[in-house]
Formats: C-alpha cells, sequence, structure tokens
C-alpha cells in the first residue's frame, strides 16, 4: 500500500485535491490506525509501528510531490495512538 498507492495515483494523475484528502487522509490514515492496533494485538515490538510511516515515505518520494512526504510523520502519530488506545482499552476492561 504504502509503495502502491502512490504508484497509482501518480500514474492515474488523480488531482491534488482527491489525492489529499481520498487516499492519503482516509485510506492511508485508516490503514495506519488499523495496523497500529494490530501490531498490539499481535504484541509485536513498537518499533514495528515505523515500517508503514517508512515505507509510504519511499512511494512518496519516488512518486508524489516533496510535501507529501511529511505524511509519513502523520501516519507514524496515527500508528502509534492506535496501539496506544487498544492499550489503554485493554487495561480499562482487565
Amino acid at each position: 500500500m504504502g509503495i502502491v498507492v502512490p504508484a497509482v495515483v501518480a500514474w492515474i494523475g488523480i488531482g491534488p485535491v482527491w489525492r489529499f484528502g481520498g487516499l492519503l487522509a482516509i485510506v492511508n490514515g485508516g490503514l495506519a490506525v488499523a495496523l497500529g492496533r494490530a501490531m498490539y494485538r499481535r504484541t509485536q515490538p513498537e518499533w514495528w509501528l515505523l515500517i508503514w510511516p517508512l515505507v509510504y515515505w519511499l512511494g512518496a518520494y519516488l512518486f508524489l510531490p516533496q510535501y507529501t512526504w511529511y505524511f509519513a510523520i502523520v501516519y507514524l502519530c496515527l500508528s502509534y495512538l492506535g496501539y496506544g488506545l487498544t492499550q489503554t482499552k485493554k487495561t480499562i476492561e482487565s
């Protein structure tokens, strides 16, 4: 997803508004949160949260404009947030 989506977006030529709103914010943001939650459930090490943002950054570096590179930081924050909120929810339920 991190490399394929930016490549497809560049190839199809989707406009900047749809690229930002539809693909980068909703699809990739939702994926970042879902991956953070999945990593906590599978008890993966916390450093694995870096993998998705780094893969996305590589795809954005190769195929998208420079301003989209900063989304890697946003996706890291969203993954960590999904990881942390899952941890808090399980602690409260226990």
